[in-house]
């Protein structure tokens, strides 16, 4: 690459890493093991809850959902059958609240516009979670999750743990590079650079699309092209990218100086169009020992 980075030295992210962790919103550790099975496991089996009857003995706890018999002269609580959740507060909160403990057979009584209320629990029901199976990470996908290479639980987890982290030191990266970006400005760029840049681009769009939809973007006329990417030719939408081709190359230069990488080679954003997402990368692993160190003090 033909621009250069015009400061010398190596950038120290001690400070930066400093005023990130003065926010109010500063990511201060990654998802715990447990968190990222947990959440993974929720997205699973989010659509598979049930109620189950529990035994005769079991107390009634908030949340669970009670078939009551009721006796008052207020019609809404002289029902022979009603189902109620506890703690929702939408039947009567005070007769909710005295339902909390009570078994099947058991009964209260309260009071309601002056009014005695007297309620007979006859069943209570509880959300019943079922353990995560492969068969269940299979419908997921086809559902709403459309990823053709996870069939399993674990493989599931995985994918979770990947994209909660990947998440979570994204939100890193931005603040800490909104900082550096204003103190390591690159203002001179070589036209060749960039024209470079459009061209891996727009080969990268054209083989992505080609091998995903079978698409041939170089193929499709002015209105097929506005419909698809809202420009008339991909060599339009190669210019639309210019100053995103800046930033690009800006990035990848303050990347490789805070990793101490040369600009050559692999890590030439010239090289191949993944370069700038392949540091990025290292930058993550950049951060995540320094969060290990920070939490550890």
């Amino acid at each position: 690459m033909r621009t250069k980075f015009p400061y010398a030295g190596q950038i120290d992210l001690g400070p930066y890493f400093d005023a990130y962790f003065r926010r109010e919103d500063a990511v201060r550790r990654l998802p715990t093991e447990a968190e990222l099975r947990e959440l993974a496991r929720k997205a699973i089996v989010k659509d598979r809850l049930e109620l189950a009857p529990l035994p005769a003995d079991a107390p009634a706890e908030l949340r669970d959902t009670l078939t009551l018999r009721t006796a008052s002269a207020l019609p809404k609580f002289n029902k022979e059958r009603v189902v109620v959740t506890l703690g929702r507060g939408l039947y009567d909160r005070d007769l909710e609240e005295a339902l909390a403990g009570k078994k099947a057979g058991e009964s209260c009584s309260v009071t309601v516009k002056d009014q005695p209320v007297t309620a007979q629990v006859l069943e209570i029901k509880r959300k019943s979670v079922p353990e995560p199976t492969d068969e269940m990470v299979r419908a997921l996908q086809t559902k709403d999750f459309q990823n053709n290479d996870i069939t399993t639980v674990a493989g599931y987890e995985a994918f979770v743990r990947e994209q909660k982290i990947t998440e979570a030191l994204s939100g890193v990266v931005y603040y800490l590079m909104q900082d550096v970006l204003k103190d390591y400005p690159v203002t001179e760029y070589d036209e060749e650079d960039l024209r470079v840049l459009g061209e891996l681009e727009k080969a990268f769009f054209h083989r992505m699309t080609l091998e995903r939809e079978g698409v041939d973007l170089l193929a499709l006329s002015r209105e097929e092209m506005q419909e698809k990417m809202h420009c008339d030719s991909l060599d339009a939408f190669v210019a639309q990218r210019y100053d995103w081709y800046k930033m690009k190359v800006q990035q990848c230069l303050i990347y490789l100086n805070i990793l101490g990488l040369p600009c050559e080679g692999p890590t030439d954003p010239l090289d191949h169009y993944e370069v700038l997402s392949e540091l990025q990368n290292k930058l993550f692993d950049l951060i995540k020992a320094d969060l290990a160190r920070r939490n550890a003090q």
